[in-house]
């Protein structure tokens, strides 16, 4: 009786391993034994961790796969969990035969083995979840980073218009803390008034129409000064948050709308001045015609009379050019030639006046009383001033046109 109690004993005792084992062969948790500092059992899922076969891992000593830098801190936690001081298991990295990190999360617990202590751990490889953890956290840093170091006054916020995030440019442009606005206020109160119900219009068509948008508003601040922002708005990609970027530019408004009232003060001297001009050419217009008007009245008939009473052939000359020459101070021809052509001599402009007219060299010479050589030389000088030397134009016909 007592030999079939103990047979029975055994083949419990067997079944139950023998399913611990298909437990801990089939478990997707990795399961050791450490006895002596050094593995004694380990599971299929736990001897894939390492990248060792199971006969290169058993015999090796447990602490042989942690890394450098964790050591101290796994020895430490794994003596809290031995004694209980510790039930949150502890994360750390292996390095694997082939140099990989490997992050695991560990829990242990004693055990005997033959009378002997030992220590039972449970472990997963945590490193696809480690690795997405940095790479979020990175990208996490990278966009705040970015947030915070845009230069521009950046705020996100909800559907509902709540203000969800600012960063510090934030603040420096509106006087107010972080504090005051994150989750508690909603973007339309730092509007102006005048500008709100734009604003609200403008938030109404981008949630039926997203897409970047750019626009002005008016910005009241922590003093109650009101400053104006050119603000770039869109909705971010996958969620109903809205980012804002904001920029101060009171500055340049002020100085466009000064630029603008001075011209429109340039545009009114100039059309005072256009007035004036005009007013200046009449004036001088007038002042001719009466110039011209007491010349015919106080001169003219004198020189009529001068020719009534007769006088030698030389004198006659000098009349009739003294009288020529007064008609032709106020006439067309003798305001385009000292006009257009001020490098005329008044010397000059006689000989023009008198060629124009038909005068040969020889008639000049005896009017003006010079050799006709002198006349040939203010003829080549005419020429050249007005732009005719080495040209076939006859000085007269062109003269002529002038008139």
């Amino acid at each position: 009786m007592e030999i079939e109690k103990q047979r029975r004993l055994n083949e419990i005792l067997t079944e139950t391993q023998n399913i611990q084992k298909a437990m801990m062969d089939n478990s997707l948790v990795g399961y050791y034994i450490a006895l002596d500092g050094r593995f004694f059992l380990m599971n299929p899922v736990a001897v894939s961790y390492t990248g060792y076969t199971i006969d290169e891992i058993i015999g090796m000593k447990a602490d042989a796969l942690i890394h450098p830098e964790d050591k101290s801190a796994v020895k430490r936690n794994a003596r809290a969990m031995l004694r209980s001081e510790r039930t949150i298991p502890h994360e750390f990295r292996i390095v694997t035969k082939q140099k990989k990190i490997c992050w695991v999360i560990e829990a242990l617990t004693p055990v005997l083995i033959g009378g002997k202590k030992a220590i039972l751990s449970n472990t997963m490889d945590i490193t696809e979840g480690r690795l997405a953890e940095q790479a979020l956290k990175t990208s996490d840093n990278f966009y705040k980073t970015i947030f915070e170091t845009t230069g521009t006054s950046t705020i996100i916020y909800e559907e509902d218009k709540t203000i969800f995030l600012v960063n510090s440019q934030f603040e420096k442009l509106t006087g107010y803390r972080k504090e005051e606005w994150e989750g508690k206020k909603k973007w339309d109160e730092l509007i102006a008034p005048q500008d709100r119900a734009k604003l609200n219009r403008y938030h109404r068509l981008r949630r039926g129409s997203p897409g970047r948008r750019a626009y002005e508003f008016h910005l009241v601040d922590s003093k109650g000064k009101i400053k104006t922002l050119l603000c770039m708005v869109d909705v971010i990609p996958g969620t109903k948050k809205i980012v804002s970027s904001s920029i101060d530019i009171t500055e340049l408004k002020e100085k466009e709308n000064e630029l603008i009232a001075k011209s429109r003060i340039l545009e009114e001297l100039n059309s005072t001045l256009k007035v004036l001009l005009k007013q200046r050419e009449e004036d001088r217009e007038e002042m001719e015609r009466a110039l011209m008007s007491n010349i015919k009245d106080m001169v003219f008939p004198y020189i009529k009379n001068i020719r009534k009473n007769g006088i030698d052939k030389k004198n006659s000359q000098y009349l009739e050019m003294l009288s020529s020459n007064l008609e032709n101070i106020f006439s067309p021809f003798t305001h385009k030639l000292s006009s257009k052509f001020m490098l005329l001599t008044p010397k000059e402009i006689q000989v023009a006046n008198l060629i124009k007219d038909g005068q040969s060299s020889k008639e000049i010479a005896e009017l003006l009383n010079v050799s006709s050589a002198a006349v040939d030389v203010c003829r080549y000088r005419i020429r050249g001033k007005l732009g005719l030397k080495n040209q076939k134009n006859n000085l007269q016909s062109y003269l002529k046109t002038l008139s």
